[in-house]
């Protein structure tokens, strides 16, 4: 796939997610280059205040990627998907937006046409040829962990009609924690939302929405809880310590690291505020 890499405001700071998908890739032989001159996409919060603005933030980083002339952006953040998938869903509806986007893009030379396709980096290792290479890489299957695979309220929606998972069900990460020998519990709290930038300003309101989450996947027996969004994993940990639970949450690519035998630092573990060593100790 030509595709171009959108890594987000947040990856960099993520507890160890850019140091696993680096790892990842390597053992993989797979990768993409980064945007370039990318800016941060506004997330979902930007179209309650300014619906302008929070279509050009996203059109921006499309057009540019078109220029570059990839046909695919790939991104490791929820809400950078969603907002880069309903910006261009909407931009294809309303002639309106999309002729005022035009012109402010324009001012640098860009054109948006909005026929590239926007992929979670999730989707892209469940393609065919990937995904038999992550399971040929299994070095150490994770047969003795019990995982909760979390999807966050953003990975399927908004739905816009080009969803790559099922909206309210979603398995791809379940198959993929599968593939490298892991048990998936039964989680019900797959999509709950965890608050996300609400943290900020409603602690105790977001801290709720944690706890159920925490609590399902404690109730289901879980040794970790799986994440595939910076923000998801950030507010599903922090409030931890608020809440009284100590449950893991690793990224998937850090237990793709793990099953792959690539070493704990390496994939960043020594960045997580709740330790992974009940993790792996089982791995």
């Amino acid at each position: 796939m030509n595709a171009v890499f959108y890594p987000g405001c947040t990856l960099k700071t993520a507890a160890g997610y850019k140091e696993s998908i680096e790892a990842v890739n390597r053992v993989l032989e797979v990768g993409w280059p980064e945007l370039q001159d990318w800016n941060c996409c506004g997330a979902t919060a930007y179209f309650s205040l300014d619906e302008l603005l929070a279509l050009v933030l996203p059109a921006r980083n499309i057009a540019k990627a078109e220029a570059e002339g990839f046909d695919a952006v790939v991104t490791p953040c929820n809400a950078c998907y969603a907002t880069l998938r309903k910006a261009k869903a909407i931009l294809g509806e309303e002639l309106a937006f999309r002729e005022k986007v035009k012109i402010a893009l324009e001012e640098e030379g860009l054109k948006y046409r909005g026929n590239i396709k926007i992929r979670h980096i999730l989707d892209f290792y469940l393609q065919d040829e990937v995904f038999e290479r992550i399971k040929k890489a299994v070095v150490k299957p994770l047969s003795s962990l019990k995982v909760a695979c979390y999807y966050g309220c953003q990975y399927t929606r908004p739905v816009v009609g080009d969803e790559e998972d099922h909206p309210e069900a979603p398995v791809h990460l379940d198959l993929l924690m599968k593939a490298l020998g892991a048990e998936v519990v039964d989680f019900t709290a797959k999509t709950y939302c965890c608050g996300a930038a609400q943290m900020v300003v409603h602690e105790d309101a977001c801290d709720r929405l944690v706890k159920r989450i925490v609590a399902d996947a404690v109730r289901k027996g879980a040794d970790v809880i799986v994440a595939i969004c910076p923000l998801c994993q950030f507010n599903v940990e922090t409030a931890q310590s608020r809440i009284g639970e100590s449950v893991p949450v690793l990224f998937f690519t850090q237990l793709m690291g793990l099953a792959f035998g690539v070493s704990p630092k390496e994939l960043g573990l020594n960045k997580l505020i709740v330790s992974a060593d009940r993790v792996l100790a089982k791995v």
